[in-house]
């Protein structure tokens, strides 16, 4: 990809399970973290607890726009033993939110930290946005990891009521940003929902191939280009 006349081109990241947990789908961190604590938890049972809590979170909005991640942290692994205790899966006496709550903000602040000093680089180089399927509290959430000022815009599904993949939410970080697709270059960990729409648009794209919801896709046609690490963003940019 043309990477020339740099300061032209505008870099867009994702956030969720791209900057926080370099490709890892926050589904794995907390199941990791659930069996430490219960780990007669089958596989099934805890994607069935993780989707419940994100569909009470969106339903009910319990979310606000001034908590932080450890506060969003606890809302979801609360939410994710409601079901399990509902269920009768998990007794009262298990409920370790506390302690799963803080393994994953630990987890997320260590990434967090890892990758400022990259997006700090390309903020001096390029123009950089961030685009995210959020709760509309993520600027709350770039303040406490100390990252906001890496990003020229932030661009979150739940102020702009479009979510990822709609290619619109892409469109509109765009138009945000004032830049046109092809000077524009997308790094995100989901193919589905931010290398095929940005790509769609023109935008280039680098694909963070980690630990998926799901199995990967073997076919990437949309990916311009493939890491396994975020700092190897370095390599390309």
């Amino acid at each position: 990809m043309n990477m020339t006349d740099n300061k032209d081109r505008t870099v867009i990241f994702d956030y969720g399970a791209t900057l926080d947990t370099n490709g890892v789908h926050w589904y794995h961190i907390f199941a990791r973290q659930h069996l430490l604590h219960n780990d007669f938890l089958t596989d099934e049972q805890m994607r069935e607890a993780y989707v419940y809590g994100e569909r009470q979170i969106a339903a009910l909005h319990s979310i606000d726009t001034m908590h932080n991640f450890l506060d969003t942290l606890y809302i979801k692994v609360n939410l994710q033993f409601d079901y399990l205790q509902n269920k009768g899966i998990v007794k009262s006496e298990n409920r370790c939110v506390e302690a799963i709550a803080q393994a994953c903000y630990q987890k997320a602040k260590e990434n967090t930290a890892n990758v400022k000093p990259l997006l700090q680089r390309l903020n001096q180089e390029y123009k950089v946005g961030l685009v995210s399927n959020f709760y509309g509290n993520l600027d709350e959430v770039l303040k406490d990891f100390g990252i906001r000022d890496c990003f020229d815009d932030v661009i979150e599904s739940a102020i702009v009521g479009i979510s990822k993949p709609d290619k619109r939410l892409w469109q509109y970080a765009l138009d945000k940003l004032q830049t046109k697709a092809q000077d524009a270059t997308v790094i995100g960990d989901s193919y589905k929902k931010d290398i095929i729409p940005s790509k769609q648009l023109g935008c280039s794209t680098i694909w963070l191939k980690g630990q998926g919801w799901k199995d990967n896709p073997v076919n990437t046609p949309f990916a311009d280009a493939i890491i396994t690490d975020i700092m190897q963003v370095n390599d390309i940019l």
